[in-house]
């Protein structure tokens, strides 16, 4: 593993956006009252799923390291338990899989 691509900027760039989605998008759904049932749909299973994905995709069209992807997973890991109930657990294990799946497919 290279480990002189681990401390770049396009990492930075994956931490920000990696916070984005694991504590600010569930601060707007907490400020907008949403409840339990659309926390779930929109943010859970809407834009994480989403930004899983294409994390995934984008990391490996440009041939990153696969230890970046590990970025996000621990993140949300990090912050579910302030936005969510205990079952947001399990959505670790979800984006971890979607962005390990959607990286392979880029690979030759």
């Amino acid at each position: 593993m290279k480990f002189k691509g681990l401390f770049t900027i396009n990492t930075l760039w994956y931490v920000a956006f990696g916070a984005l989605f694991a504590f600010i998008v569930p601060i707007i759904g907490a400020t907008l009252d949403l409840n339990d049932i659309m926390k779930v749909g929109f943010i859970l299973l809407g834009a994480n799923v989403i930004y899983s994905i294409v994390l995934g995709l984008y990391a490996g069209a440009k041939r990153m390291p696969w230890i970046i992807l590990l970025i996000f997973p621990v993140l949300f890991l990090i912050g579910y338990r302030y936005f969510f109930a205990n079952y947001a657990l399990y959505f670790t294990l979800v984006y971890l899989v979607l962005t390990y799946l959607s990286y392979g497919i880029t690979k030759d």
